[in-house]
């Protein structure tokens, strides 16, 4: 099962890097004379907002999985409920995956087909206001849920694909269950003389504060 693990990365890599080089060839045939590092970015920036924009998507989807994919007792324990459930996990990965091959169909054929669509289709303004409010609100989200999944204070939210805050406890200073069962002491008898008493703990574990004479 090692290798399995070790081994998909390399594999993601062979697609990523063909995916590269097809948008490279896109971009030289689309971009006019002035603009080509203009449509470079607005080109490589949509695609590496899918990466966070994946990620922060992720964190929400598989929150929802039970037995909880965040849990690390869960994978210790090894459960054949879990194991399904991480099962369907990779499921739902790679079928996304696969699903965004439907629109490949929106790329040209060839280099005389995209030189057709530079050539006869429309070109409005707003066409340009959509893909940069698209870009930026892809990254406003992406920040965000990012960003409050690595909060402490935040990470319990759905949003950032935590079970929600109101289903986890929140630390306490101290457990009621210690205090309430030592006895009480008398501050008169405690501070008695010959009579001995902890001293606070910065000062170290071994000293103490004789009222009394040495």
């Amino acid at each position: 099962r090692r290798y399995f693990f070790l081994g998909e990365t390399v594999l993601l890599e062979l697609p990523a890097a063909a995916n590269f080089v097809v948008s490279v060839f896109v971009i030289v045939e689309v971009a006019d004379d002035g603009n080509e590092g203009l449509i470079y970015g607005l080109l490589i920036t949509a695609g590496n907002l899918g990466g966070p924009v994946g990620r922060a998507l992720g964190n929400q989807v598989f929150a929802l999985f039970s037995p909880s994919l965040s849990d690390a007792d869960n994978y210790i324990a090894d459960s054949d409920s879990f194991r399904v459930t991480v099962a369907w996990s990779y499921v739902l990965s790679y079928g996304f995956m696969l699903l965004t091959l439907a629109t490949l169909y929106l790329l040209p054929a060839q280099k005389a087909e995209a030189r057709r669509r530079k050539d006869e289709w429309p070109r409005r303004r707003w066409y340009a206001v959509a893909a940069v409010a698209g870009l930026a609100v892809a990254l406003c989200y992406a920040l965000a849920a990012d960003l409050m999944a690595v909060n402490e204070r935040t990470m319990c939210m759905r949003f950032a694909g935590g079970p929600g805050c109101g289903l986890v406890p929140e630390p306490e200073d101290a457990d009621p269950s210690i205090s309430a069962t030592q006895p009480a002491i008398d501050d008169g008898a405690a501070m008695s003389d010959n009579s001995t008493v902890a001293a606070p703990h910065h000062l170290g574990s071994t000293a103490v504060l004789s009222s009394g004479p040495a």
